[in-house]
């Protein structure tokens, strides 16, 4: 079968922004065929997102720039300011999702993107996507969306996301848990996890790669985190480890998220926070940990989630500590897991005690088994699939 796909045209509804973290969009995004031009549209904020957060002004007029080029054929859109509440109310998002079509649509013209590849990562995107005229629609389902904290009611987001999944040729899940709980609404789903810019994340390894002087000046062992500091992270293990163990260093590395206060944790001696970090500096900052953590907190968002910085830490070859959950458990031989805060401990010191070349071997070859590149070419496979039907 053809691997490839050739000369289409791809418009992309994200729910992140192109800059500065890079996930799954992003990673997919950039590695498919360069014959194709890509339209990545970027999540719009609404008349109230820059109040809560200021930092999100810029966005109120960066629609006005129209698209932008960013590589040879993939264009960034940031659409304009939407209403609020509408993930409470779908009236709302009915109304947010048309005004948004007639700038998108308008910018796919302009780009000579007729009938193209709808692919969305935004659970209340229908109205849009379906309106973009799609050859094929395409849901990459990442998250439970639904049960993300703040301005979201929980039964009008999973009645949105239904429609979505009912209307589309083909979804991706990232998770077990998320399949079990949309394979009833969709056609022809398929599990696919996270993965890792392997090559990247190995320069952790790399005897050329330096360590920032921030990390290389933190006494004893490094237990390191790295991504958005938010709500699903369990600041409580990190407090519980920190205060435990005062002989260990914890280097909290990601930008802190909106509303999360880290104020008692700055209060240890042994607790730092760097900030967000590019994604060329960070197989540094990963050089310089003893110990990856993975801290997340248990609770129905993180059942349903695969953690995209657990296999960039595979990656890495460095030692990873996690906590139970079903998005890592295959993995269970390479790394350590615990079910509670002393079991986290412990796997800490398995880990610090237990390393060696053999392990480090196994967790890289763990994730060359799983690099963004295997996960873009099983996408293409199936889009081609149900291109021939």
């Amino acid at each position: 079968m053809e691997r490839k796909l050739t000369g289409e045209n791809i418009i992309c509804i994200s729910s992140v922004d192109w800059e500065p973290i890079w996930t799954r969009k992003q990673q997919v995004m950039s590695r498919l065929p360069a014959s194709c031009k890509i339209l990545y549209v970027e999540p719009p904020i609404t008349l109230l997102s820059a109040v809560k957060d200021r930092s999100l002004w810029f966005k109120w007029l960066q629609w006005l720039k129209g698209p932008r080029k960013i590589t040879e054929n993939i264009y960034l859109y940031s659409p304009p300011v939407v209403l609020p509440f509408g993930n409470i109310y779908s009236w709302v998002n009915r109304l947010n999702q048309r005004w948004l079509l007639l700038f998108v649509k308008k910018i796919a013209r302009r780009l000579g993107m007729d009938n193209p590849l709808v692919w969305t990562y935004l659970p209340n995107s229908l109205i849009l996507a379906e309106g973009l005229n799609p050859k094929i629609l395409i849901y990459d389902c990442v998250d439970e969306h639904s049960e993300y904290t703040g301005l979201i009611k929980k039964d009008t987001m999973l009645e949105m996301e239904r429609g979505l999944l009912e209307r589309c040729d083909l979804v991706f899940v990232t998770a077990p848990g998320l399949y079990e709980s949309k394979k009833e609404c969709a056609g022809n789903i398929h599990l696919l996890p996270n993965a890792a810019d392997v090559e990247h994340f190995a320069r952790a390894a790399l005897p050329e790669t330096p360590v920032p002087d921030e990390i290389g000046a933190l006494s004893g062992p490094v237990l390191g985190f790295v991504g958005v500091i938010h709500d699903w992270i369990d600041l409580n293990l990190i407090a519980y480890l920190a205060q435990k163990r005062p002989d260990w260093s914890v280097a909290m590395v990601g930008p802190v998220g909106a509303g999360i206060s880290v104020d008692r944790l700055k209060a240890l001696p042994n607790v730092h926070f760097f900030g967000r970090k590019s994604k060329e500096e960070l197989p540094g900052y990963i050089k310089g940990f003893d110990v990856c953590l993975n801290p997340f907190r248990i609770n129905d968002l993180t059942r349903r989630v695969s953690p995209l910085k657990f296999y960039e830490y595979l990656a890495s070859g460095k030692p990873v500590v996690s906590v139970e959950m079903p998005g890592v458990m295959e993995f269970s031989g390479v790394i350590e897991t615990a079910s509670d805060y002393e079991g986290f401990n412990r796997g800490v010191e398995r880990a610090l005690a237990g390393e060696s070349e053999e392990r480090k071997k196994l967790r890289l070859g763990a994730a060359a088994r799983n690099s963004w590149e295997s996960r873009v070419e099983f996408m293409m496979d199936k889009i081609r699939e149900v291109m021939k039907h």
